[in-house]
């Protein structure tokens, strides 16, 4: 959904009026009428190594990491120099780990963060199958020194910052219904 309002020229984050949603709803038309494939992630990693398709979206790190960690450096997370999201052309999904206020938090919550937040664990999960990712705790000298050289370069290490720097932090999209079932259409007039 980001990415069709991004290729509209529009931010997916604030009101939008009549007309952008019919923009919206054109490009979505457009984008899926031409694509190619529409798959999921491994199947669209698939057909880039084959050559059957050129570029995929969404796409990301997390996405292309598998192949790229598979002997394809090639295969790239690419984020757009800019866009409409106050000139950012991307959008940043950063995940966190933690408790919530619950008045019956489970005493296990905390010894499960510190456990997953520990530098081994945190290698073990930036390497979980099917998805290879940055964590946080990659700021921790003794957690960064456990990737080798061949893991940074699959999750694209030496551009994260600039890609992050293109990026907008993910938020919600104020017509979030209605945008689903104007994607859900345009993908449906594919067949």
């Amino acid at each position: 959904m980001f990415d069709i309002f991004l290729i509209a020229g529009i931010n997916p984050f604030k009101e939008h009026s009549e007309d952008e949603m019919n923009t919206f709803k054109d490009t979505a038309t457009k984008v899926f009428k031409e694509a190619k494939v529409v798959s999921d992630m491994a199947g669209l990693n698939q057909a880039l190594i084959s050559g059957e398709i050129d570029l995929y979206l969404p796409g990301g790190t997390y996405s292309v990491s598998p192949a790229r960690a598979d002997g394809y450096p090639q295969m790239r997370s690419i984020t757009p120099l800019k866009g409409p999201i106050d000139g950012k052309g991307g959008v940043a999904w950063i995940e966190i780990t933690w408790t919530v206020n619950n008045p019956d938090l489970s005493p296990l919550a905390l010894e499960f963060l510190k456990y997953v937040q520990a530098s081994k664990v945190a290698h073990t999960v930036a390497f979980a199958k099917g998805t290879y990712n940055p964590v946080t705790q990659m700021g921790n000298p003794k957690c960064f020194a456990l990737f080798t050289k061949a893991e940074l370069d699959a999750i694209q290490w030496h551009s994260l910052e600039e890609e992050m720097s293109r990026c907008a932090e993910y938020d919600i999209v104020p017509e979030y219904s209605k945008a689903l079932e104007l994607l859900t259409a345009a993908k449906r007039m594919r067949s």
